[in-house]
């Protein structure tokens, strides 16, 4: 067929700078608040003291912009001698858990190892979007950028604090819908990491967290509009809200291991990926168990075949992912940049390849047969097809620390919430 052909085929559309329609409006919306949330108990956090804090979020009639939500707090420092040195990239990291609830008993999030795992996905943003985040967190030194180290947090000081406000690594309000919190009303829940050097350089380091509460937008809908939604419930219909679960846990591996399987003993409707990192050692200086992720195959060493010598898949029944084993740096990292397309949607990371070789490791695969373009194509492991992991000369890696990542479904009625995995 002639080209020709084609163009005849094709339709005129009228160009965007030629249209003077006008843009679709938002009456139904009455107001916009900027609310705030306080603790449900409101005595400062320490790692060796009180260190839960629980927010109440519910409204009469507001719906919540998920992805305004931040945790604002001020961060003091107590050591009798020496600054607090940031050596992680959010502050959010200073928390080992994270949960969300809905209705006082649905568990929609519970994400453990938070402050590794939070690491761990902002290594996954452009340099650029980290450098901003820092703005309204750590705040940033005058130091140059790099591209894994875009900015260099600010020491908090001897005798002086700071204030930080921090998004919350949630898939649940990282999702687009908003969230009514009157027919679904929610209980955050975070828990300080008990090792008070966990996110700061050296040992001996000594804080407070005070002022905690939370921050976000609510909007109020128009009577009309808001009957609907509830006859929509009384009818039996269902409010689905789509976003990905997490789970989150660590394993210990035995000390020069040359053959290692891991099995993943939860299942999942669909799997969509697996991210696994390793920890060698006692965390010391500004190395430690939230931001070093160690590369079991150079250990610092020259970027040879000699040296890389580290070999992973996974195992899904009888189906090997990927089909011959990973068997270097440069293919992992092809990998890391693969599964970050099809779940985040990017190849960009700010993690430098010599970084990824010493202590920004990342063993990475992604199970959506649509790459990103498509909704529940991962892998079902549920019946019977259980994942494991499997890796050959370990060397000095004494733990992993796995995130398995998958379809959820968080899904309301009047019968109250189920989520469904």
């Amino acid at each position: 067929m002639a080209l020709e052909s084609h163009i005849a085929a094709s339709e005129d559309a009228l160009l965007e700078g030629l249209s003077f329609q006008g843009r679709s409006t938002a009456s139904y919306l009455v107001s916009r608040q900027e609310a705030t949330w306080v603790p449900s108990v409101s005595s400062p956090l320490r790692p060796q003291g009180t260190r839960l804090v629980r927010f109440n979020l519910a409204d009469h009639s507001g719906w919540l912009i998920p992805s305004t939500l931040r945790l604002a707090f001020t961060i003091e420092n107590l050591k009798e001698e020496g600054d607090l040195v940031p050596i992680v990239s959010s502050p959010a990291c200073l928390f080992r858990r994270m949960r969300i609830i809905a209705n006082g008993s649905a568990v929609i999030e519970d994400v453990d190892f938070f402050g590794r795992t939070t690491q761990l996905f902002s290594e996954f943003m452009s340099p650029q979007k980290r450098m901003i985040y820092n703005g309204t967190e750590w705040g940033s030194g005058n130091t140059a950028s790099t591209l894994n180290l875009p900015a260099t947090p600010d020491p908090i000081l001897q005798d002086t604090s700071r204030a930080v406000i921090v998004q919350l690594m949630s898939n649940f309000l990282s999702q687009t819908k908003m969230i009514p919190l009157s027919m679904l009303p929610l209980t955050l829940e975070c828990e300080l990491d008990p090792d008070p050097d966990a996110c700061f350089a050296a040992a001996g380091n000594l804080f407070e967290l005070s002022r905690l509460r939370l921050l976000g937008s609510v909007v109020q809908l128009d009577q009309a509009l808001q009957n609907s939604y509830a006859k929509h419930l009384l009818d039996g219909k269902t409010l689905p809200f789509y976003h990905p679960g997490m789970y989150s846990f660590i394993a210990a591996v035995p000390n020069g291991s040359s053959l290692y399987s891991l099995p993943i003993v939860r299942g999942f409707t669909r799997l969509s990926a697996v991210y696994v990192t390793f920890m060698d050692g006692a965390p010391t200086g500004t190395s430690k168990f939230n931001n070093r992720f160690f590369n079991p195959a150079t250990n610092g060493g020259a970027n040879t075949v000699e040296n890389d010598d580290l070999e992973w898949y996974i195992q899904i029944g009888s189906e090997r992912w990927p089909s011959f084993s990973c068997t270097s740096n440069q293919e992992s990292y092809y990998r890391l940049q693969m599964c970050t397309a099809a779940h985040l949607g990017t190849t960009t990371l700010s993690i430098s390849p010599w970084d990824f070789r010493n202590t920004k490791y990342v063993v990475a695969h992604s199970f959506e047969k649509a790459g990103g373009g498509g909704s529940h194509t991962g892998i079902n492991t549920r019946s019977g097809s259980q994942a494991t992991l499997s890796f050959r000369r370990l060397g000095a890696a004494i733990t992993a620390h796995v995130v398995c990542v998958y379809d959820q479904i968080t899904n309301l009625s009047m019968a109250g919430v189920e989520v469904l995995d």
